[in-house]
């Protein structure tokens, strides 16, 4: 079965069909350029490791002007419970690409190992996915194909999928291990019980790995650094690296690359004890640049903390603590 977005074929050579469609297949779980803004999106161990309460909405829209290019839009919530000691959550995002719809709903919990100036953080979720297809956007070779038949009539299959994570982190750095699409989930379009007549989507486990340090001599300026890699069977490890200022904790920018695949510009302000909104933009350096006007992103963090700053300083969760709470450390 062979399926591609007409709109697509209208726009493209057919040398960039099997482009796209190898990067349609790294993306089955979304991606964002602002990684450590979402990184609960990506990790469950994140749950309950920043404020009392964190709540997070984010829109990505990639490819801007690319006949079927994704968009993706998420909303989350995770908060600290027993003390800091344990984190619960959950998050609900929606992924569009072509003829393609995705949403998926997910609870977390993470509980975590303190010590003087480290936490490590452990955590799983699990999810309630819906895969959609839009039959009316697709050309085929082969009408009689029963198995597309189900996929077009059928329009929708859900199943249920899992992610875990770990997170060592202080306020001046973290390691993040996770893994999503942990159950490997088939989506059936099946209508009948003939294995030859299926018309499936098969999800693959997603590994990211990511860390950051921030670094100053002069607490008005801190420097944070970020670095992450992605890796999905069959497709090239995407690497990601950027670097952003954050001036007196409020206002901050940066810039970052994607090996091979884009460069990143970013700005953002941070609203002292209560939230912090970003953007990014992606300028794409590879053989789609010709094709897209770069990718768009926007994140908005709202959160809440009983405790209050005194007199500027911090709350104090590691003994070395460095920066202030309010700066948001991943």
């Amino acid at each position: 079965m062979y399926l591609l977005p007409l709109a697509v074929l209208k726009r493209i050579k057919f040398i960039f069909i099997f482009f796209i469609a190898h990067i349609i297949h790294a993306q089955q779980y979304p991606f964002w350029t602002q990684y450590r803004s979402n990184l609960f999106l990506m990790n469950p161990a994140v749950a309950g490791t920043r404020r009392d309460i964190d709540v997070g909405i984010s829109y990505r829209d990639q490819w801007v002007g690319f006949a079927g290019a994704p968009k993706t839009m998420s909303a989350s919530l995770n908060a600290k419970l027993y003390k800091g000691k344990m984190g619960v959550g959950g998050y609900v995002f929606q992924d569009k690409i072509g003829p393609f719809s995705y949403l998926s709903a997910a609870f977390a919990y993470a509980f975590k190992i303190k010590f003087d100036d480290v936490a490590l953080s452990i955590g799983a979720n699990g999810s309630y996915n819906t895969m959609g297809i839009n039959g009316a956007s697709l050309t085929y070779q082969n009408t009689q194909d029963q198995a597309l038949f189900n996929v077009i009539s059928t329009q929708k299959a859900k199943a249920f999928n899992a992610a875990g994570g770990v997170l060592l982190y202080n306020d001046r750095f973290f390691i993040s291990l996770s893994m999503n699409n942990l159950a490997g989930t088939t989506y059936n379009y099946d209508k009948t019980m003939e294995v030859v007549k299926r018309g499936i989507y098969k999800t693959v486990p997603h590994y990211c790995a990511s860390v950051g340090y921030n670094w100053s001599e002069n607490p008005n300026f801190i420097w944070e650094n970020n670095l992450m890699a992605v890796f999905v069977a069959g497709t090239p490890i995407l690497v990601d690296y950027y670097l952003r200022l954050h001036i007196k904790n409020a206002f901050f920018f940066g810039a970052g690359i994607r090996l091979g695949v884009a460069v990143v510009g970013q700005l953002g302000y941070t609203f002292p004890e209560w939230g912090q909104i970003s953007y990014s933009y992606d300028y794409s350096t590879n053989g789609l640049a010709p094709y897209n006007a770069g990718s768009h992103e926007i994140k908005l963090s709202i959160f809440y903390s009983k405790a209050k700053q005194q007199k500027g300083k911090g709350l104090g969760e590691f003994k070395n603590q460095k920066y202030q709470n309010k700066f948001i450390i991943y």
